[in-house]
């Protein structure tokens, strides 16, 4: 008998003794298997059970807490139900109350208003009474007071004439002085606009003397000679101006003296050579500076060319002082002069036309707001009210405006 046996499948030669040891190990794992799958049925089921078993004790504490969630829940449900059932109540009895009280206050306010109209209506009937009352009774009183007022403003203004007069008569002393001392600033700008080469020198207030010296220079800035300027601003000439010139003169040791006067010796017009000296008003003070200027230039310009024509010079000399030339200064100045009157005419004219219209739409302007005031407080509301002679509105004031032009 052979050790060994061969396998069907593969034909492979296994030993008898592992054969057999195999066998035997299979039975035993078998058996191994067998009860190992006893046991964990064993397990499996007793999980099973003690699953069940914990599947109950939950299923009764769920219940458990489910009923309490659900007792909790209705309580809080009753005690919600019960407030909200209070709040319910309390609005409706708030609600009643206002819907009362609404009703009093629309009672109350219906009486009132009843009440006012009566009271309105026994007003304007009273209003209109008194009105009528005080119409008729003030109508005399006005016009009584508007005649004392007449008076009054007749004296006052009469008083204000005399009180003008006396002001006037104490401004006229004052403004004689004034009025010389600005005509002698006002030839001075002139000649130092007109002969910006010249020195213009002004004697110093209370100074004895002419009131400018006019030192004349050549293109060259050679002093060509001197010219002695007196202002006057009176309303009378007096002889007396040309020899206290003529006096001043022969300090100063000036060529020619010249008085600008606003008021002129009798038969003289706009310029003329009077007792020695020149006499002008001051519209023709320029020219006659310009053409004297002129002739001591060319008396300058004739010494220093030939001394010795001194024949020349005193006809030169004498022409200056003689009519003729006194009459081409005249007729040259004559046609600015004109114009410059027309011009002053014009607008002196023109000056009163605007100042006419003004006091006389002032006169209608104050006599208009004084006949509405008037009126307005006689008829009082009942008289259309003007727009342009009532106050802005928002003003403390009633009444109407005075309008000043």
């Amino acid at each position: 008998m052979s050790d060994s046996i061969t396998c069907p499948q593969c034909h492979a030669e296994i030993p008898l003794t592992e054969a057999i040891s195999h066998q035997v190990g299979e039975r035993l794992r078998l058996e191994f298997e067998a009860a190992a799958c006893e046991t964990e049925a064993k397990h499996i089921l007793a999980l099973a059970e003690k699953e069940v078993e914990l599947e109950s004790i939950l299923a009764q504490e769920r219940a458990q807490i489910e009923a309490t969630a659900v007792a909790r829940a209705e309580e809080n449900v009753n005690v919600r139900l019960g407030d909200l059932t209070a709040q319910v109540d309390e609005q409706a009895i708030r609600l009643a109350e206002a819907e009362g009280k609404e009703l009093a206050l629309l009672k109350e306010k219906r009486e009132l208003q009843q009440q006012r109209e009566t009271l309105d209506l026994e007003v304007a009937r009273k209003l209109d009474e008194e009105r009528a009352s005080l119409v008729a009774g003030t109508t005399v009183r006005l016009e009584e007071q508007h005649r004392l007022k007449l008076r009054e403003k007749d004296l006052t203004l009469e008083q204000m004439n005399k009180r003008i007069e006396a002001l006037s008569a104490a401004a006229d002393q004052k403004r004689s002085g004034l009025q010389g001392e600005v005509l002698e600033r006002e030839i001075e700008d002139v000649l130092r606009e007109s002969f910006p080469a010249d020195a213009i020198e002004p004697v110093k207030s209370g100074k004895r003397g002419a009131d400018i010296l006019q030192r004349i220079r050549s293109p060259r800035g050679l002093e060509c000679g001197t010219l002695l300027w007196e202002s006057k601003n009176a309303k009378n000439w007096s002889s007396a101006w040309a020899e206290k010139l003529k006096d001043d003169r022969q300090v100063e040791k000036a060529d020619m003296a010249i008085i600008v006067s606003s008021v002129l010796p009798d038969g003289v017009q706009r310029i003329a050579f009077h007792d020695g000296v020149w006499v002008c008003d001051f519209a023709s003070a320029t020219t006659l500076a310009t053409a004297l200027r002129l002739a001591l230039v060319e008396i300058h310009q004739a010494r220093t060319i030939d001394a010795n024509r001194t024949q020349a010079m005193d006809a030169l000399y004498e022409y200056l002082c003689g009519r003729d030339f006194q009459h081409r200064v005249a007729s040259t100045v004559q046609a600015a002069v004109t114009m410059k009157n027309d011009l002053d005419t014009e607008k002196r004219s023109t000056e009163r036309l605007w100042a006419k219209r003004e006091k006389q739409i002032d006169f209608l302007t104050r006599n208009s707001a004084g006949m509405y005031g008037e009126l307005q407080a006689i008829v009082g509301a009942a008289l259309q009210p003007v727009p342009i002679l009532e106050l802005p509105r928002g003003s403390d004031e009633d009444g109407p405006l005075a309008l000043a032009g």
